[in-house]
């Protein structure tokens, strides 16, 4: 029997209870805190377990965001945020980018936005995209242009 829970350790403090108040204890307890306890019994959490760790479960509108674009397609002038934390990622327009001229987002860059409800779709989509601090986003390289009469 334990009398002081400072010289236990998870697993022995966790052993000392009864299978059913573990499971309500880690219901309960904030994701984090589960998590770190999972992690330091040495278990390691299920990707469902790690995937409720994160500090927003799910994004609302109105919500601001960081990520890093998943992909962008110039041509069609759209792609998709990988939202940190997130399991889904984000819609994002051109018209919705802060850029210096043409805008795009180049692979891999980081972003932060603002989380909107598309009217017509009724999804979630990033709008007010920036680069980190509220800068312009990169964008991605411009191709050369090549006129087809060689001029």
């Amino acid at each position: 029997s334990h009398t002081s829970t400072r010289s236990c350790t998870p697993n022995q403090l966790l052993s000392t209870m009864p299978p059913r108040a573990t499971i309500a204890l880690l219901l309960a307890s904030a994701c984090q805190v589960s998590c770190l306890v999972l992690q330091a019994a040495g278990a390691r959490p299920r990707a469902v377990v790690a995937s409720r760790c994160s500090p927003a479960m799910s994004m609302e509108e109105g919500d601001a965001g960081v990520g890093k674009c998943k992909w962008f397609d110039v041509q069609k002038g759209f792609g998709f945020i990988d939202v940190e934390n997130q399991e889904q990622d984000l819609f994002v327009h051109q018209t919705d980018i802060k850029a210096k001229g043409f805008r795009s987002l180049a692979e891999g860059e980081a972003l932060e936005f603002k989380v909107s409800r598309d009217a017509k779709t009724n999804k979630l989509k990033a709008i007010e995209v920036t680069g980190p601090g509220g800068d312009f986003v990169e964008g991605a390289p411009r191709e050369p242009y090549y006129d087809d009469d060689g001029y």
